[in-house]
């Protein structure tokens, strides 16, 4: 009996040992072509170039090797000189794949996946010294993405905190970490993204002093019917300090600021909105706030979006010189863009109120087309006879010269250094005053108890301001609004 039993246990275990192997072999054959994809969609995109790219299979575990260089399309704009040579930004990362059924067994997890995969990123010796001084012998990022067998997965992104500091120069950095999760389909048709950093301050030594905190964001996207994304995403900064110490002293802090979007589908149509608030601002002990700006965009040609996406992209990749970029950009934009123009978009400022000491500034506008027709573009009467367009605002007038000031502090101080701060305010007040006085003799600001204000509308072709019909140039007369 004994020897019968410890022949079925052997022959089990062995029959799970050969299904093991099988199922080890088969999930590597499928998480190559799994991993192909999702190169893909990678060399997709227009923030990288593939420089080499390199799969080495296994029967329970592959290698996967890419070294990508950022498009210099993406930084040129800021390091560009003439007659130098961009710099180029590669990095390279390493999968390092296990396959399933079971890869966590070894972390008794008994949890099924077709892989996972952990990624390990290569730096140039220059980068690797910098980071260690940061990051000391801690992995500057970690990634690890666990993937299913219909291809969904979640990715789990860690960068580590840190506590740095210079004795001789001052400078410090504390970076509270990073942990991020993506959670994606396998087709990249559905996409969710959550990401937290609790603090990151800097300091240089009577220079400047600077904190984040609470940095949270979060999207939630999938593809519609007309190819867009759609969904939900939001950000917010819990705190901002930033304290200047040389030069002309600042001190700036911003409290709870918070963004929230959502774009879905009418139809063919695509509808978005965009809601930025903030809580409170403080200028140099002069607080602000609440604020709320509140955006929409309406009407918009689900398809056209979707295609003129990819289109710009495709151009992207293409790493032409900026002149040529900007030509091709103007050519897409009448060839494919056009629907978006004939199909009546509307985009607006729903709402836009700021707190300030003097009072409130408030506005509301926006600005679409109605019948709009390609050859309108030859027309420049017809096409402004498309236009639909409103503008609502009222700022108190104190207000109005506090932002003046700061306008005329920013540009003369800048010219001359030693120009008496007193000085520029008087001019700064004098030159309001002056243009306050001549918009409203011409009914083209209105006051009401220290608060300005005007109100615009067009529609058809007809222009009103502040309920006075305002005659084009290719028109006559002007008459009060009835």
């Amino acid at each position: 009996m004994k020897r019968k039993l410890l022949i079925a246990a052997g022959s089990t275990a062995a029959a799970l040992a050969i299904a093991y192997l099988g199922g080890s072999w088969y999930a590597g054959q499928s998480i190559q072509a799994t991993m192909k994809k999702q190169h893909d969609w990678i060399a997709s995109l227009p923030y990288f170039i593939v420089k080499n790219h390199s799969y080495t299979p296994g029967w329970f575990s592959s290698t996967e090797s890419t070294t990508l260089q950022l498009d210099p399309g993406m930084y040129a704009f800021l390091i560009e000189r003439e007659g130098q040579q961009l710099p180029k930004l590669e990095f390279t990362f390493i999968n390092h794949i296990q396959h399933g059924p079971l890869p966590l067994l070894g972390r008794f997890n008994p949890t099924p996946y077709k892989a996972v995969v952990t990624t390990e990123i290569k730096y140039s010796p220059e980068t690797e010294k910098l980071l260690k001084q940061f990051f000391g012998d801690k992995a500057p990022i970690e990634i690890e993405n666990r993937i299913a067998f219909n291809d969904d997965g979640v990715m789990k992104i860690r960068i580590p905190d840190f506590d740095y500091s210079e004795a001789v120069s001052g400078f410090k950095a504390k970076w509270g970490g990073l942990d991020a999760t993506l959670d994606y389909g396998g087709d990249f048709n559905r996409v969710k993204f959550e990401a937290a950093a609790p603090l990151l301050e800097s300091q240089a030594k009577n220079v400047f002093e600077a904190s984040l905190k609470d940095v949270k964001v979060v999207f939630d996207n999938s593809r519609g019917k007309t190819g867009v994304m759609l969904g939900t995403s939001s950000a917010s900064v819990g705190a901002f300090d930033l304290k200047l110490l040389e030069g002309a002293p600042m001190q700036l802090r911003l409290e709870q600021l918070t963004y929230a979007g959502l774009i879905k589908e009418n139809g063919d149509f695509i509808d978005a909105t965009a809601d930025i608030g903030l809580q409170k601002l403080v200028l140099d002990e002069q607080p602000y706030g609440p604020a709320i700006l509140q955006t929409e965009a309406t009407h918009l040609h689900g398809p056209t979006l979707a295609k003129v996406a990819d289109s710009f992209t495709a151009l992207q990749k293409k790493q032409l010189p900026r002149e040529k970029f900007t030509e091709e950009v103007m050519k897409l934009a009448q060839t494919e863009g056009m629907p978006l123009l004939t199909h009546d978009p509307h985009l607006a400022i729903r709402k836009l109120e700021v707190k300030m000491p003097d009072g409130a500034l408030r506005f509301a506008g926006g600005v679409g087309l109605k019948g709009f027709k390609p050859e309108d573009l030859n027309n420049g009467v017809q096409f402004f006879q498309r236009l639909e367009a409103s503008a609502d605002f009222a700022v108190p007038r104190k207000a109005a010269q506090t932002i003046a000031i700061w306008q005329f502090r920013a540009m003369l101080g800048s010219l001359n250094s030693e120009a008496n701060q007193d000085d520029i305010d008087f001019l700064a007040t004098q030159f309001v005053e002056g243009q306050i006085a001549k918009l409203t003799e011409q009914k083209l600001l209105l006051e009401d108890k220290g608060v300005l204000s005007a109100k615009a509308t067009l529609s058809g072709g007809s222009f009103v301001l502040n309920g006075v019909r305002v005659p084009m140039p290719w028109q006559e007369g002007g008459q009060p609004q009835e």
